[in-house]
């Protein structure tokens, strides 16, 4: 028999299961909680040892753990879950890899003898039940014959309610996942960390006053976070961190307090530390998560943007600046107030282009201000980053936006608005552009004065006002007198041809 001090403690603990068992129903969260606690502890033990046989156990020495702190009269004693099946006189257990939870639920009511969740075909089980208990992989329990059991359905899947009752089932759920990543988990037992995270998450979305128990479940929350993110579960941090984002953000409505809870478990989350194993991931991609790690920057937003945006200014390596940018990218809009403060003329001429870049993709026509020092900056790459950015999301703003700056920009650029405002048939430029047509322009060189012409020509036919047939109808016509005042062949052919684009119209 095994030691009498070990099963006095495992008698002891049974008859709290079998109390919480009796008064109560079977998916109490404590009852719950405790055989969700055992079904991580035995599969991680399978992991390493499968099957997992405790045979002849009154000649095991057995260890126990210290007992677990309690909340309540509803806890049971987990540390002493195992202790009572290796204790009380089953001679022989057995478990197997395929081992699932509703079968250890149905273990536990068996030993505690609840007769509502024990459904036996044909008699009752046998009161000895010191026989080979092992479940298999067809959903039951045999004892000495097989006899089916039906169990409890699982309720991982439980909407989590708003009243108290839910935010209880949602501690215990916490209180599952507590040292759950100690070491690499497997795979079943991950995917039941997955399930307990999401439902404490999802109750925080829900959740609309800080109280108390909203704080502690938000800090343990980022407990949990920061486990994911040393042992690499990046998909799994990003879900839950982007809850926290949205609510910090307001796109979730929530009040100062709770907003304040979500930027507090933010800022902890985005230490040096954790920005590290992020940017290290997304630079050399070595647990192929280099998409879930931008989403995690990401869901850290404005908490992390100006960091980025001083790595970003600082970076002398290629590769870093393009991840850093792929970050800010996947922020969107959020980071645009950001980005418009760290603009400085002064600033490195390749960071200038790199905030056009990013603004080409996360911006829209109520940011294209923002761009226009950087389309007069003295750099041509910086000048045609903001161009090409301005024509992207630019929307109705661009025709009125290229006439402002018009007259201020270099000959090239020059040419490239004017060829921007025909594609877009911007009406209102016809005016301007006639003028800029007849006008003769001594500061360009010859060959530069006829491009500018001809693509004024083409812009005009490609608007279509017939306001513009008058002037194009002169330069096509006209004549030189000993080789005065003409305008060169290449404008009157494309005047020709603007015309005749205005009239089949």
């Amino acid at each position: 028999m095994a030691d009498m001090n070990l099963q006095l403690k495992a008698i002891d603990a049974l008859v709290g299961i079998y109390t919480a068992i009796k008064n109560a129903r079977p998916d109490n969260p404590a009852i719950t909680n405790s055989i969700e606690t055992l079904y991580l502890h035995l599969l991680e033990a399978l992991r390493q040892q499968a099957p997992l046989i405790f045979a002849e156990l009154e000649k095991k020495e057995l260890s126990r753990e210290n007992n677990l702190n309690q909340r309540g009269d509803n806890t049971i004693p987990v540390s002493s879950l195992l202790d009572i099946l290796l204790a009380l006189d089953i001679k022989n257990i057995s478990f197997d890899q395929d081992l699932e939870k509703k079968e250890l639920h149905i273990l536990v009511n068996l030993l505690a003898e609840n007769p509502e969740t024990l459904q036996v075909e044909n008699k009752p089980a046998k009161e000895d039940r010191t026989a080979h208990v092992e479940p298999d992989n067809k959903g039951y329990i045999t004892l000495e014959k097989e006899q089916e059991i039906v169990s409890e359905p699982d309720i991982a899947e439980d909407n989590i309610s708003e009243s108290v009752a839910g935010l209880e089932k949602v501690f215990n759920r916490m209180n599952a996942l507590e040292g759950a990543l100690e070491s690499i988990p497997s795979e079943e037992k991950m995917e039941m960390i997955r399930k307990s995270s999401m439902q404490a998450a999802r109750w925080v979305e829900k959740e609309e006053a800080c109280t108390p128990e909203y704080k502690e479940l938000c800090q343990r929350l980022e407990t949990l976070l920061q486990e994911f993110i040393n042992y690499g579960f990046f998909a799994e941090a990003a879900s839950i961190i982007n809850v926290f984002s949205k609510i910090n953000d307001g796109a979730l409505i929530k009040d100062d307090h709770v907003r304040e809870v979500s930027s507090k478990v933010l800022r902890n989350l985005a230490s040096d530390n954790n920005f590290n194993i992020l940017f290290k991931e997304i630079n050399d991609n070595g647990r192929n998560k280099q998409n879930e790690a931008c989403q995690i920057f990401a869901g850290f937003g404005n908490v992390v943007i100006d960091k980025l945006l001083d790595g970003l200014r600082k970076a002398t390596d290629s590769k870093a600046r393009i991840s850093i940018i792929h970050i800010i990218e996947e922020m969107g809009p959020a980071a645009i107030p950001a980005i418009k403060a760290s603009i400085d003329m002064n600033a490195p001429w390749y960071y200038l282009r790199n905030m056009a870049y990013v603004l080409g993709r996360i911006g829209n026509e109520k940011n294209v201000d923002i761009l226009k020092p950087l389309l007069l900056h003295q750099e041509k790459r910086v000048r045609k980053e903001a161009f090409k950015s301005i024509v992207q999301t630019g929307g109705k703003m661009r025709g009125s936006f290229f006439l402002s700056v018009l007259p201020h920009v270099d000959k090239e650029l020059r040419i490239n608005i004017v060829e921007m405002l025909g594609k877009i048939k911007c009406t209102e430029a016809v005016t301007d552009l006639q003028f800029m047509l007849k006008s003769k322009h001594d500061t360009m060189a010859k060959n530069d004065q006829v491009s500018l012409q001809e693509e004024i020509c083409n812009a005009l036919g490609a608007i279509g006002s017939p306001e513009a047939v008058k002037t194009l109808s002169e330069i096509a016509e006209s004549k030189s007198i000993l080789g005065i005042g003409s305008y060169p062949k290449e404008v009157k052919y494309a005047a020709e041809r603007a015309l005749a684009y205005i009239r089949r119209k």
